[in-house]
């Protein structure tokens, strides 16, 4: 059975809105899928509802499905296209709904994905490029990136940028969108240093699992010089 084939009409699934990127906020609601047609998912109303604004908006969606012996959260990334008032679930059922376009593959997910890690300035083993611009990160999580580069001028929010992120010895790409971008107030501070928050959008199985081994090494680190 393929691990896609899981995505089905009656499938209870948890819808994620991040709603503040920079404070690593997430809200967490519960669906159902009503209907699937290739990468577009047709989902139940949540509470609270999904409204008009959240049109355009990433989102995860996560699901529960039994693998040899234990319960394994699965989840994928999409996108809100449509949140329907009167969608007609039976000849005699008209519902609210929320149409998704799915844009990424099927992932292990975890809430912990968005625990934040400073890497060591001089961990040659973890470093990105943003458009082709090597950056110093400052600190990373599965769900994203903040790093201070060169630049005279602020990133838009909300622009989509392409990254190369190199972990494990391997160099990955993929796409990652800017949800905040600004200069430092400090005085004292090089004033053409841009500090920026990116969110990885379509990051794959594999680079996911070495980031996820690369975070918690980062973690047991910086527990073990706490001791």
């Amino acid at each position: 059975m393929s691990i896609t084939s899981t995505i089905k009409p009656g499938l209870n699934v948890n819808i994620i809105f991040t709603q503040d990127l920079d404070k690593e906020i997430v809200d967490v609601r519960a669906s159902v899928i009503y209907d699937v047609t290739g990468k577009d998912i047709i989902l139940s109303q949540t509470s609270p509802p999904c409204m008009q604004r959240h049109i355009g908006k990433y989102i995860s969606v996560t699901y529960l499905i039994r693998e040899k012996e234990k319960t394994v959260r699965h989840g994928f990334e999409g996108k809100v296209v449509n949140v329907i008032k009167e969608y007609n679930l039976s000849s005699s059922n008209v519902v609210s709904a929320i149409q998704v376009k799915r844009y990424s593959g099927i992932n292990v997910f975890d809430l912990r994905m968005f625990f934040r890690v400073r890497p060591k300035s001089d961990d040659t083993s973890l470093s990105l490029d943003v458009a082709t611009q090597k950056v110093n990160i400052l600190d990373i999580s599965m769900g994203g990136v903040m790093f201070c580069r060169k630049s005279d001028h602020l990133t838009e929010a909300g622009k989509i940028q392409k990254v190369s992120l190199f972990v494990g010895g391997q160099s990955f790409e993929m796409d990652g969108k800017t949800i905040r971008a600004w200069f430092p107030s400090n005085a004292g501070m090089q004033s053409d240093l841009e500090y920026v928050r990116l969110q990885f959008l379509d990051m794959d199985k594999q680079c996911g699992r070495l980031l996820s081994e690369k975070i918690f090494a980062i973690q047991r680190e910086i527990l073990s010089a706490d001791r």
